[in-house]
């Protein structure tokens, strides 16, 4: 048996900052496990690299902020930019929630500017289709983009420097608990018994690691070896995959995987109307819920199918996503698009509650156990934030910088203390 200080369940960015935070606090022998360390299904690696403070919880605003000055303070080395936000609406009420949530962001320091229908075009020349649908727009100029990859990265290199040690193709088969008081019922994690798994390339040319990650077993001629780690404190940020750690300690979880693609596109320069700035156009979010922006020479698009059954699919349907959802959406708002072509896509899954908000804090009932997980798609863009407020919760014992106390998972038992979030994408 091995023993532990930390275990952190999941190497993703939000398990990964954590780790570093907590070496920085002087935190000793700390263990993140994780099948895919590589990130080749990893959800923070596989988004569109949007980075935005601009939330209707203020939770989530403090944290997205908290993560952006960090990201702004180092913004060389995560390739950040400040390209802005735009978010368009067609719907009044829609719009007039946006016009008061403003309010609230920019007490929280955020800049989010209101922009009439006529200046939509004159600043965004892009923009030159049916923009009599719309009733306004919203534009955050300090939002903006950043490499993912490069952000998980660097906090594993510097958590490695520390000490942090990380495990590759390691996968959790049980989670053993004991009461700690008969009377109250009290649990804590004594020991979690983990796989390691044997093959596998980076490319994952064999399949097996997708074939574990969508069935949630490893075959018996995979299993290299199997190893019981005992740990004090033990820490799920396993984002899509937190419910099947949950449910090996007999915890319902409210957390769906949903599937959510990604094309790239290409538009040819002569194609773009005059006065389109690729350099300085940031992110673009449509009324029709499609988003966009500049990559590389190319235009990253996404859309969000709404009966998208919950599962961990990894599939990306191709040409017929773009033709039947993405590029309508871009050809009615901008002829820029009108001939544009499709490159190639990939599909990433969102850790999805009710409420669009995540969970974050320490698990009631079990003494050692703490989650950060299930962000719906903000997990870059709050990584820093949690990492920070939930290494001070478990170092001495109380939040900090914010306290995450709103994100646990406890609200899920009376809905009027659910954290709705309607502009996620």
């Amino acid at each position: 048996m091995e023993r532990v200080n930390v275990l952190i369940a999941g190497g993703g960015v939000i398990g990964t900052t954590l780790a570093h935070e907590l070496a920085k606090r002087g935190v000793n022998d700390i263990h993140v496990i994780d099948l895919d360390l590589g990130g080749l299904y990893a959800s923070s690696e596989l988004n569109a690299g949007g980075a935005r403070a601009t939330w209707w919880q203020p939770i989530n605003i403090e944290t997205c902020r908290i993560t952006l000055d960090f990201f702004r303070a180092h913004r060389e080395l995560f390739g950040f930019r400040e390209t802005g936000y735009l978010w368009l609406y067609a719907d009044p009420d829609r719009f007039a929630v946006a016009c008061e949530k403003r309010t609230l962001q920019e007490a929280a320091g955020i800049t989010v500017e209101l922009l009439r229908r006529d200046e939509i075009t004159r600043r965004f020349p892009i923009l030159d289709r049916n923009l009599e649908e719309l009733v306004g727009a919203t534009w955050s100029p300090r939002d903006g983009l950043v490499n993912p990859n490069a952000v998980r990265a660097y906090h594993r290199r510097e958590a490695e420097k520390l000490g942090v040690r990380f495990s590759d193709r390691h996968f959790i088969d049980g989670v053993e608990t004991a009461r700690i008081d008969g009377r109250s019922g009290l649990r804590r994690v004594r020991g979690v018994d983990v796989i390691e798994v044997a093959g596998g390339d980076p490319t994952d040319t064999s399949g097996i690691l997708r074939e574990i990650l969508t069935t949630h077993r490893v075959p018996t001629g995979r299993r290299a070896r199997e190893t019981r780690i005992s740990c004090d404190v033990v820490v799920n940020c396993l984002g899509a995959w937190s419910s099947i750690f949950s449910s090996k300690i007999g915890l319902r979880d409210v957390t769906e995987a949903v599937r959510r693609q990604i094309a790239l596109v290409d538009v040819r320069p002569a194609d773009l109307v005059p006065g389109v700035d690729l350099d300085r156009l940031g992110m673009i979010v449509d009324s029709s819920d499609l988003y966009f922006h500049p990559e590389a020479g190319h235009f990253l698009a996404g859309y969000s199918i709404p009966d998208e059954v919950p599962g961990f699919d990894f599939s990306y349907d191709g040409n017929a996503y773009f033709e039947e959802f993405v590029w309508p959406r871009l050809a009615h708002r901008c002829s820029s698009f009108e001939r544009c072509g499709h490159l190639r896509g990939w599909s990433g899954l969102y850790a999805v509650t009710p409420d669009r908000s995540g969970i974050a804090g320490p698990v009631p009932g079990i003494a050692n156990l703490l989650e950060a997980h299930s962000l719906t798609g903000r997990g870059v863009m709050q990584s820093f934030g949690i990492a920070t407020v939930l290494a001070e919760r478990i170092t001495t014992g109380h939040y900090g910088a914010c306290d995450l106390g709103p994100l646990g998972r406890e609200r899920f038992e009376s809905p009027d203390r659910w954290l709705p979030e309607v502009l996620h994408i």
